[in-house]
């Protein structure tokens, strides 16, 4: 059987033990029951791994570290730019993406965005993603947690775009398939995905004169929940990080 896995920040590292927080702690003990002397898998979330033997309990878990290891993020980086939808999708996308493997998720608002959001939904929504990221790397096993983050205005995320070394827009109204646009070797790949609706012709345009390519999954349209996780999948298989 599997050990559990728990994360730890790389200040909770000190020698050859490592400290869970108040959290993980917490479901260390009281929902996955370890004790003294159980085996548990720690990461820091930036691809170290280590083997630790639980010594204590009390008040917080702290683990003796028995064998530890270091990996390589895989190549390349899958970064996606996500239009603000409404009610939970966004998390749904988090979620998934997080689990399947994507390095960074960045949530927009453009024109047919339903949803606004202030500085405070903002912040909430940035502490709710990271903790759905960091649970998600735990689930599948994953040493590095995705980045994941809300409130990118248009400008912005056009800015961005212009710096992705290599980048496609999903827009329905593309005639490139995406598997004709897949780029050879690559360190970094940019999915940008707009929200229900999509993308209306300008904002499309604009992101194609910021280097990105315009693309198409085919010939049925899919919900903006689902198109960034079909994308990030066939971008995975296409560069044989699945499957």
């Amino acid at each position: 059987m599997a050990t559990p896995w728990f994360f730890a920040p790389s200040d909770a590292w000190s020698g050859d033990h490592v400290a869970l927080d108040a959290e993980e702690s917490h479901h260390a003990t009281r929902v996955i029951r370890v004790a003294p002397p159980d085996v548990i898998t720690v990461t820091d979330g930036s691809g170290c791994v280590a083997r630790c033997a639980v010594e204590t309990t009390d008040g917080a878990v702290v683990a003796r570290i028995l064998e530890r290891s270091d990996r390589r993020r895989p190549r390349p980086e899958i970064v996606v730019y996500q239009a603000a939808a409404k009610g939970h999708k966004n998390d749904e996308i988090v979620q998934k993406l997080a689990e399947i493997g994507a390095t960074e998720v960045w949530v927009f608002q453009s024109r047919r965005s339903i949803v606004q959001w202030d500085r405070a939904k903002v912040e909430k929504l940035n502490s709710r993603w990271t903790s759905l990221a960091r649970a998600a790397a735990k689930q599948s096993r994953n040493p590095f947690v995705m980045k994941a983050g809300a409130g990118l205005s248009w400008t912005e995320t056009v800015r961005r775009v212009t710096k992705e070394p290599a980048a496609i827009v999903l827009w329905e109204e593309a005639s490139l398939p995406l598997r004709t646009a897949l780029f050879g070797e690559a360190d970094r790949v940019a999915v940008i995905v707009g929200p229900e609706g999509g993308f209306d012709r300008e904002e499309a345009e604009s992101l194609a004169d910021a280097g990105a390519q315009l693309v198409s999954l085919g010939p049925v349209i899919l919900r903006t929940e689902n198109a960034p996780v079909v994308a990030v999948s066939a971008l995975l298989y296409h560069y044989g990080l699945i499957g």
